[in-house]
């Protein structure tokens, strides 16, 4: 209980007491007047009823009294709205958001023009169409003031060239650009440099970059058992290339050699596979998965494989993929900026690039100990582009406490519903900050009505 509302109540409780208490003398001298009024019309002598309501009035002004004094405590408690109380934030509240100079940049005090900052640990969700300035509104200011670990998609590369400079004075940067959007040499990142043959995690790396390896855009249901039967596949692959292949080829140009070899020495290989005794015979059962199929299901099985890796063809592909220049899990122990620059017009081919890389950043940064005194902020421009994710939506609800920051960043609900389905909801309800501008559509328009909740409306009426 604060002073003021201390203070409050010594005032209040005291002044109900008396109110009651006269509520009560009123009640009292009621009740005798309409029992003498009663034996005075009846012409009866007063009986033991009578003295009753009378003993009953003496102790009327003490009840009402303790009554209203109690009441001042009950009274004095925040009653909840029955249909909500939807407001803007307060002054003070926007004070406090204004307070801090280290948080993220997430808007303006429209009244002091002070900037607003959240400097909690928790995701943000920003929703904003094409045009509407969330290029220089939200990502470069807080690529140019962020002093943490940043792992950002830059989709035209235009934030890697605004910020790449002033990132530099944070620690080191690493831009992955293969297709030279930002005219700077391109770094490299390896996924399966990471794979221990003998470590206890090897068949759940192996499956987690099957994962973000298969994927199809929503709706395509129809694909869902090829897709499982396609990652069960590549996963068994992986675990191979980890165990038998040297460290120089130990990279996913050789997945996707083994994918496109003839059939009389890719059924050899299955054969040599089945043998293999390593990780715990996962590799062998992999073999005998696909080599108990049909003729008919295991050539659609290794279809869909060879049409979810197709995009390893590209030599600039396999340029960024062949070596490792830098570990994520360093980002938790020292300040550091990966930019990952893929062109709009190649977001559709090449996604499942940014699906590997951020799958393994992210598992990286669970397994690592390191708790770094401010989150890594992942930027997630055009995050729909990834498609559905397992270990995003996972860290949307649990690594909030890993050293990890979530920012995706859509044009509207309509991604998010169209790529997560119903647990879309678990983005909006693990977001601290929800930050929407340039609403142009009904339905994103409905959620934010929704979420601000609605407003009691008082109102006296005549008759």
């Amino acid at each position: 209980m604060t002073f003021t509302r201390l203070l409050k109540l010594s005032i209040k409780a005291p002044v109900m007491a008396v109110a009651g208490a006269i509520i009560g003398i009123l009640f009292a001298g009621l009740l005798v007047l309409t029992n003498g009024l009663i034996h005075l019309v009846a012409g009866i002598e007063h009986g033991a009823a009578s003295q009753l309501f009378v003993a009953i009035a003496k102790y009327l002004p003490l009840l009402f009294g303790v009554g209203g004094f109690l009441s001042a405590f009950m009274t004095d408690a925040p009653i909840p709205a029955v249909f909500g109380s939807a407001r803007w934030a307060t002054t003070k509240e926007l004070q406090t958001l204004s307070a801090t100079d280290n948080g993220l940049l997430i808007g303006r005090d429209p009244v002091t023009n002070r900037l607003l900052r959240y400097d909690g640990p928790a995701h943000l969700l920003t929703m904003a169409p094409t045009r509407t300035g969330k290029g220089v509104g939200t990502i470069i200011p807080n690529l140019l003031t962020a002093e943490r670990s940043v792992i950002c998609i830059d989709p035209k590369g235009e934030n890697t060239k605004v910020t790449g400079r002033a990132r530099a004075q944070f620690g080191p940067v690493h831009i992955l650009d293969p297709f030279g959007v930002t005219g700077q040499q391109s770094a490299a990142f390896n996924p399966l440099d990471t794979l221990d043959p003998n470590g206890l995690d090897v068949a759940e790396d192996a499956s987690m970059l099957a994962d973000a390896l298969v994927f199809d855009e929503p709706g395509m249901a129809g694909e869902a058992h090829w897709n499982e039967e396609a990652k069960a596949l590549i996963a068994g692959l992986i675990l191979a290339i980890a165990v038998v292949e040297s460290p120089e080829r130990r990279h996913l140009a050789t997945l996707r050699d083994y994918l496109t070899f003839p059939p009389e020495r890719f059924a050899t290989l299955l054969a040599v596979m089945q043998e293999m005794e390593e990780v715990n015979g996962l590799i062998a059962r992999a073999a005998n998965r696909h080599l108990g199929k049909s003729d008919r299901e295991a050539a659609g099985v290794l279809s869909a494989v060879q049409r979810h890796t197709h995009f390893l063809d590209s030599p600039r592909m396999m340029a960024v993929l062949g070596r490792s220049d830098f570990r994520f899990a360093d980002l938790k122990r020292g300040n550091a900026t990966v930019f990952l620059v893929l062109p709009p017009d190649r977001l559709s081919t090449y996604s499942r690039w940014l699906r590997l890389l951020v799958t393994q950043s992210l598992t990286d940064m669970a397994r690592d100990p390191a708790s770094p005194a401010l989150p890594v902020l992942y930027l997630l421009d055009e995050f729909a582009a990834l498609g559905h994710l397992a270990p995003v939506e996972r860290a949307m609800g649990l690594m909030a406490g890993y050293g990890v920051q979530l920012w995706p960043i859509l044009q509207d609900i309509h991604q998010l519903r169209a790529t997560y389905g119903k647990r879309a909801g678990t983005f909006l309800s693990n977001a601290a900050v929800l930050q929407v501008f340039g609403v142009n559509d009904i339905e994103t328009a409905e959620l934010i009505t929704r979420s601000i909740g609605k407003t009691d409306a008082q109102y006296l009426t005549r008759s």
